[in-house]
């Protein structure tokens, strides 16, 4: 029970989040379709969740204050932010960081690419 709390720390739901969210779009490119609209859009409005509840939580614990309107800066400029923010906190740190979350956004995708070709027969 004791791990239950970082289990569910918005930094480690973010990683899950990733992983199951990129591996169903690496199935989905591997069958050469788009994703529905509905997982678009969910994945979108799950993803700024989890970076807004990760960047509250973050916040606080580094006593960093807020500007008054973060929803809109993070849906307008989360690409940008939480880069400058975890380089500004972190800094080499914060670079590997921001690596690490492109890594497993590529390995997974890669991994449900992977799980498409290897579980769907081949038409012969």
């Amino acid at each position: 029970m004791r791990s239950f709390p970082r289990l569910a720390s918005p930094a480690t739901l973010l990683y899950i989040y990733l992983i199951f969210t990129q591996l169903a779009r690496g199935i989905y490119f591997g069958r050469g379709i788009d994703p529905p609209p509905a997982f678009t859009l969910l994945f979108a409005a799950g993803l700024l969740w989890i970076v807004g509840w990760w960047l509250l939580n973050d916040s606080r614990k580094r006593d960093i204050p807020w500007v008054y309107d973060i929803g809109f800066y993070l849906t307008v400029a989360w690409p940008f932010i939480i880069p400058y923010y975890l380089l500004k906190t972190r800094r080499a740190k914060g670079l590997l960081l921001i690596l690490a979350v492109i890594g497993t956004c590529i390995v997974a995708q890669l991994v449900g690419v992977a799980i498409y070709i290897l579980l769907v027969p081949t038409p012969g």
